[in-house]
């Protein structure tokens, strides 16, 4: 049996970046994966969603190229040669094992399963370790109930091979309005079926409100506070039965997905055979990625903490540096940017109006509507909605959430002015370029020169200037 200092389960980003820190702490390591390198991300989600998204994008550009006064002719969709891109960019992006062991770490591809708590199986070959980082990944949750069978899954539709005419989603959360709003650009006739109230349940509603009506305008339904009862096959694809608001429902579509979250599955790792406990999306850890194993580390969807692919990449450099050289670092989430590339996108950073009170913040909110923007008149595109959330005492940037075609961008400078510790009026102050989505964000630091206003009495919030 082959021994090594360090065994790494899952070739994610959790995975390479803990096989790639311990090869440079020194260590003997070896990398065991049941499918293709490169895991979630790189596989089945950020990648084939982001081309998938932006296939879509130009899709709807180019039938609207009239409006800025071109003609091409009739726009038809090829979507084999969608796939194709779509399989040449992932492709593309899979580490190769040969690249690995030629920087020191071992490959072994297979089934992995725990034998002892010392000891991993994969595929039958033991490999015995001191210490372990598990970074498996997650899989999608399927609802539980009649016709589940007939559910395809995100994994699933982001390579679907027939194009769907019409297209149900169970579920309102990233996944689902992420890839409702790629389908409804290609023209599939989507609807989201909500559970709560509101979609988005981890976003602010007024920011979730926009996003949904936005998306309305272009062509989406919703149907919330809605439960699925049942699904059946039929002639032309999927019957579903729901409940909507108290009221019994049904409608029939080519594919039904559901998408309502991923979670960490254990089972086929043995993970009960040697002790580890679970936690709500992924194994219990402590600040540390310890597991209830002691000598067991998870990063990662795995760790069950935020599952985004920079997280997983930074959580699995924690868990090695850790695991090789003593409970020495936390992982540091407080200030991560994300971004939902849904149509348009939603940018999320720091803390919502609600969390301040429990940091000891009293909390200033600005919000902002760019709709009708300089920027958006010429380029025939909004630009969305800003909701900023300051510490009314320092002046300072604690959170911010938007709705914007330029999220991803316009986020990330929203995470610098809270880890940098700004005031607003040093943002607020800064000449912008004119016209642009950039303007219109920091139009929202503030409804006049040099502060934050007191926020309006029993609501606190801040009316930007228009």
């Amino acid at each position: 049996m082959e021994h090594f200092d360090l065994v790494v389960i899952g070739a994610g980003a959790a995975g390479l970046a803990a096989a790639r820190t311990a090869v440079g702490l020194g260590a003997r390591v070896a990398l065991a994966e049941r499918g293709p390198l490169g895991g979630l991300s790189v596989n089945r989600g950020c990648i084939p969603k982001k081309a998938l998204v932006t296939a879509g994008r130009v899709h709807r550009l180019v039938r609207q190229a009239g409006g800025f006064g071109t003609f091409s002719g009739a726009v038809r969709l090829d979507w084999d040669a969608v796939q194709h891109r779509q399989n040449e960019i992932v492709d593309s992006h899979r580490p190769f094992a040969t690249d690995l062991e030629k920087g020191g770490v071992r490959v072994v591809l297979g089934e992995v399963r725990f034998t002892d708590p010392h000891i991993v199986e994969v595929n039958g070959r033991p490999l015995g370790a001191e210490r372990f980082v598990i970074a498996a990944g997650s899989q999608p949750v399927v609802p539980d109930l009649p016709g589940q069978e007939l559910l395809i899954t995100s994994d699933q539709l982001l390579f679907l091979p027939d194009f769907p005419a019409s297209l149900i989603f169970i579920g309102a959360g990233p996944v689902a309005l992420e890839l409702a709003g790629a389908f409804n650009d290609f023209g599939t006739r989507v609807t989201v079926l909500a559970r709560d109230a509101e979609i988005l349940p981890g976003v602010d509603a007024d920011v979730a409100r926009n996003l949904r009506k936005r998306m309305e305008e272009r062509g989406v339904a919703f149907r919330l506070r809605t439960a699925v009862t049942s699904l059946a096959r039929v002639a032309d694809g999927v019957h579903i039965t729901f409940d909507s608001a108290g009221m019994a429902n049904q409608m029939t579509s080519r594919q039904v997905c559901a998408a309502v979250g991923r979670r960490f599955h254990p089972r086929t790792l043995g993970a009960a055979r040697i002790g580890l406990e679970m936690g709500r999306l992924g194994l219990r850890t402590n600040p540390y990625l310890v597991t209830s194993v002691p000598h067991i580390y998870a990063a990662g969807d795995a760790a069950g903490n935020r599952q985004l692919t920079p997280v997983a990449a930074h959580e699995g450099h924690i868990a090695a540096t850790n695991a090789l050289r003593g409970d020495i670092e936390r992982a540091d989430e407080a200030v991560i940017p994300q971004v939902l590339f849904t149509t348009p996108a939603v940018g999320l950073v720091g803390m919502a109006y609600g969390e301040a009170p429990a940091h000891g913040i009293q909390p200033a909110v600005a919000r902002h509507d760019a709709r009708g923007s300089s920027h958006s008149v010429a380029t025939g595109e909004d630009d969305g909605y800003f909701k900023l959330v300051f510490d009314q005492d320092s002046q300072r940037l604690v959170g911010a959430q938007m709705v914007s075609p330029a999220a991803e961008e316009l986020i990330q400078l929203c995470a610098l002015a809270i880890r940098a510790r700004v005031p607003a009026s040093m943002v607020e102050t800064q000449i912008s370029v004119h016209p642009s989505r950039t303007e219109s964000l920091i139009r929202a630091f503030g409804p006049g020169p040099g502060a934050v206003a007191p926020p309006a009495e029993g609501a606190g919030v801040v009316k930007s200037r228009p």
